[in-house]
């Protein structure tokens, strides 16, 4: 299992998102549709190569988990359906062009996982959020696979990906949690500098079995249990990665229902 870690400030969580499609959570939440819509517009008219970015958070909705508030979430993404290509079936994914910006829905399937830092909780993404010394994020992210109803299965790269997930509620830990092996140790020695008895902190876990859409760039991996375009090549299996310019991006079915 190829397992990917990072930690940074709370701060810049988002920063990966185009300036555009910050600015337009922002004016959504205060104005609903109306600020939203000039944002996009503006935008891409100032920037037209953005259009690439809007298309990664059109694709099957996911602006519902980037804005947050419901009634927002449900104007930004109505707005921008206009915009969408439609979801990719897996079984079709190995079809398409090779760098090609994807979207596809599935189950998380996975042989191996990852523990939760505070729970004893098992999946393939962990994000931890701590109040020591500053607000902390540290995610964890596991390579896995999707399948759908038909068992098509496709690979995922975790590597750069994010997860578009409203954090729960941070609560009071005693800082001896903190000292657990699943705990990252650059997060231990945060919460031991505050020299408290408890910390603030939540976590989440993207768990085996939850329906996702992921949008990705697709690319084939050489596995064992692939298939061969002919007798010359190796088997192999579609897969989906971060690119250069954007992330692969996940987002849990039930968030996008809002």
């Amino acid at each position: 299992m190829n397992t990917h870690e990072r930690t940074h400030r709370l701060a810049v969580d988002r920063a990966w998102l185009p300036g555009p499609v910050r600015r337009a959570r922002w004016t959504t939440s205060a104005s609903i549709w109306g600020g939203a819509g000039l944002a996009i517009v503006g935008a891409i008219a100032a920037a037209p190569a953005l259009l690439v970015a809007w298309e990664l958070l059109v694709l099957g909705g996911i602006g519902a988990a980037v804005v947050g508030e419901r009634a927002g979430a449900v104007a930004f993404r109505r707005g921008l359906e206009r915009m969408t290509r439609g979801e990719v079936a897996l079984a079709d994914l190995g079809h398409r062009g090779e760098g090609e910006l994807v979207c596809v829905r599935g189950r998380v399937e996975a042989t191996e996982t990852i523990t939760g830092a505070l729970h004893d909780s098992l999946g393939v993404y962990r994000r931890l959020h701590v109040a020591a010394g500053g607000d902390w994020v540290n995610e964890a992210i596991a390579d896995f696979a999707l399948v759908d109803a038909a068992g098509h299965r496709v690979l995922v790269e975790g590597a750069g990906a994010r997860w578009l997930v409203e954090p729960r509620e941070a609560m009071p830990y005693p800082v001896a949690r903190f000292e657990r092996e699943a705990v990252p140790a650059n997060i231990r020695l945060q919460v031991r500098g505050t020299g408290a008895a408890t910390v603030l902190a939540s976590e989440r876990m993207l768990e085996v079995g939850e329906e996702v859409q992921v949008v990705g760039y697709k690319t084939m991996t050489a596995v064992a249990d692939g298939v061969a375009a002919d007798y010359r090549s190796p088997p192999q299996r579609a897969t989906l990665r971060s690119g250069a310019d954007l992330p692969l991006v996940i987002t849990r079915v039930a968030d996008l229902t809002g």
